[in-house]
């Protein structure tokens, strides 16, 4: 009897260990299929791109495919929605879209929380705001932008790719720093904004620098004004808004990797050990540089903590400025 119970207490011990163990088991020999990546925007656009850039390289580095998956709508919070809600096994990884984390859970209902859903990865790409102008526009230079602006006010307009996205908090922040009254005209993306600024539809543009870029290397359109705090290596002879005397005025899109909330740790250290290794290589820096961007990489916690401390500033503005998806 003794026997035949210690025989069932070692099978119910080695149950239960089993059943303990997938956790530790799983990120031990994570991955062993592939992973998906999850961009939050449209197949084509400049954020899939950054992603496609390295899916590639991450998964020689992890020996199983990444494959990405575009989930696109409602300016990004549906792709957020599908990580957030995703089992946090280590094969759901998304692209953490700034607006879509920092802006609208300010501004509408959104299905995630961004402080409890997400297990933020590192930083990937870091994209300037620019202030632009047709290039035939006469307008060379920022101050004699602010001086026509304030001539008449309320006449000038500036384009965005949309109402509640980052590149629209960054025009209204330029607005309350400079003092000028111009009036905002929202497009439903950054393509049909730039579209009416080169047929003369709109005077103006705020936008991230990646789609202006080739309209610019053209000479189509001229930036004026570069926002991030230090000349950007992409427009060594751009002057920033603090140069030119509104240090207010300081603003880049930051885009990160994120997975769900729960994700086992070293599968979390693992993936970003990877992807600061990507981002530091040269043909990832040159890729990105010619999109307008910088590849870029964080830990785990400063990425968190640059998403956390954006999503107040921003949640403060809107407050103060009354912005709304209306």
């Amino acid at each position: 009897m003794r026997v035949r119970l210690l025989a069932a207490c070692l099978t119910l011990t080695g149950a239960f260990a089993s059943y303990a163990m997938p956790a530790h088991a799983q990120s031990d020999a994570w991955p062993n299929r592939p992973i998906r990546f999850i961009v939050p925007f449209p197949a084509g656009g400049p954020t899939d791109a950054y992603v496609r850039t390295i899916a590639g390289p991450l998964g020689d580095a992890l020996k199983q495919p990444v494959v990405v998956e575009n989930r696109a709508g409602a300016g990004g919070s549906i792709g957020m929605a599908a990580v957030a809600k995703a089992p946090p096994d280590g094969y759901t990884v998304g692209l953490g879209a700034g607006g879509a984390l920092m802006v609208l859970p300010h501004l509408m209902k959104i299905g995630y929380s961004v402080q409890q859903d997400f297990a933020y990865v590192s930083s990937l790409a870091q994209v300037p705001a620019v202030i632009a102008v047709n290039a035939r526009s006469g307008i060379s230079d920022m101050a004699r932008f602010l001086e026509r602006a304030r001539r008449a006010p309320g006449k000038m307009n500036y384009a965005s790719a949309g109402t509640g996205t980052l590149v629209h908090l960054a025009g209204e922040r330029f607005k309350r720093e400079t003092g000028v009254d111009i009036v905002h005209v929202p497009y439903a993306g950054a393509a049909p904004a730039i579209t009416d600024l080169l047929g003369g539809q709109v005077e103006s543009i705020v936008s991230d620098l990646t789609p202006v870029l080739p309209h610019v290397q053209s000479g189509a359109i001229r930036i004026l004004a570069v926002t991030s705090e230090k000349r950007s290596p992409l427009l060594p002879d751009t002057p920033t808004m603090v140069e030119l005397g509104y240090p207010g005025v300081v603003h880049a899109t930051e885009y990160g990797v994120v997975m769900p909330a729960g994700t086992p740790a070293p599968i979390i250290e693992r993936l970003q050990r990877e992807l600061a290794r990507i981002q530091a290589t040269p043909a990832v820096q040159r890729a990105y540089a010619q999109m307008g961007t910088l590849a870029v990489s964080s830990t785990p916690e400063q990425y968190r903590k640059n998403v956390l401390a954006s999503y107040d500033t921003w949640g403060r503005f809107i407050k103060e400025t009354g912005i709304s998806l209306n």
